[in-house]
């Protein structure tokens, strides 16, 4: 495995091999394009603090980009989908808060379904709706029904299958008799296909999040944990455990085909990076009270559960030609850098954004959740460019 500095510069960027075992190795020891950057401003911006309640975001929990450049934004606090032309001009508003058909309780975009122009997933009915360009409601149908229980938000693949990872069977509690309060341990978990009415098991015994004994029957995530992350392809599902860079391709019957390693940045914990953390939180506050209880009462618990080193990264957002972005740990660097890998595994891009959650992206573009300078959640679409460009 190569770690290296973020800055390394090597000739050579991808070395492929075919060990005895018939798996792929993609090394990348430098992306092979030059470096990304937001433009300076972005294409459009949607969300204001006053003004038509179409246009008021409360709690966006999702947005995707359609092919004619419109933006779909899922705003949970209001239990609605609504729909904005390219130019951030609102369409309609489809949905409310409620158990009724249409209507959601825990909102989530899904990208990359071919089953529907739009697809919702209520993570606390543990439904699918599928809606129409026009936020008709097509067809919706229960996971629970299914004995489908996605422990995170599921994916869609190209051929439409739905991959997810379930949760735990014994939620950690095989653990429980050696814990005590406060202890780390890594549960472990599986990644499982929906195909029509059959659920199929691709692979199990995954190390998944990390979290912390509370007492018996109760834990909670880490900060700063690891967790498996993956994303769906046409071949089957890249996965990995953020233990280092690297990525595991599963084929459709749960055999690894490839795998992918590359130079990320070093995951050293540093108290720079600490530092700049704990200010990203305070950030958050508005008045000085409210922060004088965050150190006090919230940083401690924090700073407790340092690990020796920092995840490798923390979510794969896939892109329909196969290729997909990795985000790495937040905090492992100012802002956010993301590395785009091709289909099969090479490190292409680096990205770093200085601020904001990404929601969709292309190849040179991205979609994200910010807030302007007067804290209102906003979404905005930015072109990416080169450095130096």
């Amino acid at each position: 495995m190569i770690t290296l500095g973020r800055h390394a510069v090597f000739v050579v960027t991808a070395l492929i091999a075919a060990p005895a075992s018939g798996q792929e190795i993609v090394e990348s020891r430098a992306p092979r394009d030059p470096d990304l950057r937001l433009a300076d401003e972005p294409l459009v911006r949607i969300g204001i603090v006053d003004g038509p309640v179409e246009y008021i975001f409360g709690n966006v929990t999702g947005a995707v980009r359609l092919a004619d450049g419109s933006i779909v934004v899922a705003d949970e606090q209001s239990g609605n989908v609504r729909r904005f032309d390219a130019n951030g001009r609102h369409m309609w508003t489809s949905g409310r808060s409620g158990e009724g058909p249409g209507e959601y309780e825990g909102l989530r975009l899904l990208r990359n379904c071919r089953e529907a122009p739009l697809t919702v997933f209520d993570w606390s009915l543990g439904r699918i709706t599928e809606l129409d360009l026009d936020g008709n409601v097509l067809a919706t149908r229960s996971l629970l029904a299914a004995g489908v229980r996605p422990y995170n938000d599921p994916l869609c693949a190209p051929d439409g299958r739905l991959v997810y990872t379930p949760w735990p069977d014994d939620m950690g509690a095989s653990y429980e008799e050696d814990l005590a309060e406060g202890d780390l341990y890594r549960w472990h978990t599986a990644l499982e296909s929906v195909e029509g009415d059959s659920v199929v098991t691709l692979r199990s015994g995954i190390p998944g999040a990390e979290r912390f004994f509370i007492q018996a029957g109760a834990s909670g995530p880490r900060w700063w944990g690891r967790d498996m992350v993956f994303a769906p392809a046409g071949a089957g599902v890249w996965y990995g455990t953020a233990d280092d860079y690297e990525l595991e391709h599963l084929d459709w019957t749960g055999r690894v085909i490839r795998v992918a390693r590359w130079a990320g940045p070093d995951l050293t914990v540093t108290n720079d990076r600490v530092d700049s953390y704990r200010e990203g939180w305070l950030a958050q506050y508005d008045d000085a009270e409210a922060r004088r209880n965050f150190e006090r009462e919230v940083w401690p618990d924090i700073r407790d559960q340092l690990p020796e080193r920092f995840p490798a990264y923390e979510a794969l957002i896939a892109l329909p030609e196969g290729a997909f972005w990795v985000k790495t740990h937040a905090w492992l660097a100012p802002g956010e850098e993301l590395h785009l890998l091709d289909a099969n595994g090479a490190w292409l891009r680096r990205l770093t954004l200085p601020s904001g959650v990404v929601l969709d992206a292309g190849r040179d573009w991205v979609l994200l959740r910010q807030r302007d300078e007067l804290g209102v959640p906003t979404v905005a679409l930015y072109d990416l460019v080169e450095t130096g460009g």
